[in-house]
């Protein structure tokens, strides 16, 4: 082995020069309703993971089974940025790991069941506690983005009430006036984790309802309050 090899060393996620190394981000995705059974019907099982790779390209290796748990290769469906972008890239193998079981943890005590190094975290809990205003308001942009793409999904243009109700996941008669609750868009219960108060607080009062938002414009106030935009 020459000298300049010597001087690396290889770790679970990533690879660097001696006491540097690549810091690693920790990553959430959605998995399909096959998965699992649901504590309630309108959150998924995710499954939550570390790498020092952009979690989109993580996210196709899983899908092509590199280094891929098997839950996560069969049942993979997609990212779910809106569970992780508030956290920062993280450097040293032992605490990315830390910090993926932590999130993993938080999201099961809000409704999920998150699998993460062979635990299904809140599988058979039968009590968790929704989002307030505070902590959704660390993925803001993630909310606005979400109502507006909701906005180009639905057959009419949305009340401001019924956005929200709809991100929330909610049930009824009313709901066929807007999708067909069928096959419905991403967005529907996107965040049902989160309270309808919560939903609301975050968009305020000029919540986006129809493609006739100016999307980046809304983004870009939104932005402020926290997370990533998805422009």
């Amino acid at each position: 082995m020459s000298v300049w090899a010597g001087r690396y060393r290889r770790g679970r996620l990533g690879v660097g020069v001696e006491g540097w190394t690549v810091p690693s981000r920790v990553y959430v995705i959605e998995l399909q309703p096959r998965a699992g059974k649901r504590r309630d019907p309108r959150i998924p099982w995710v499954y939550v993971g570390s790498s020092a790779r952009d979690p989109e390209i993580r996210f196709q290796q899983h899908l092509r089974g590199y280094r891929s748990a098997r839950l996560v290769k069969r049942f993979a469906l997609r990212l779910r940025p809106d569970l992780y972008d508030d956290l920062n890239p993280i450097r040293g193998s032992r605490v990315a790991v830390e910090a993926e079981q932590a999130r993993a943890r938080q999201l099961a005590a809000c409704g999920f069941v998150a699998h993460c190094d062979g635990i299904s975290h809140g599988k058979g809990g039968a009590i968790w506690k929704e989002w307030d205003a505070e902590r959704l308001r660390r993925v803001a942009s993630h909310v606005a983005s979400a109502a507006l793409e909701l906005g180009e999904s639905v057959f009419e243009p949305l009340e401001p009430d019924d956005c929200v109700r709809l991100l929330h996941g909610e049930r009824g008669f009313w709901v066929e006036r807007y999708l067909d609750p069928a096959d419905p868009p991403p967005e529907y219960g996107r965040f049902a984790h989160a309270t309808l108060e919560a939903i609301q607080a975050v968009l305020g009062q000029s919540a986006p309802t129809s493609p006739s938002v100016d999307k980046r414009a809304y983004l870009s106030r939104l932005s402020t309050l926290g997370g990533r935009t998805s422009a």
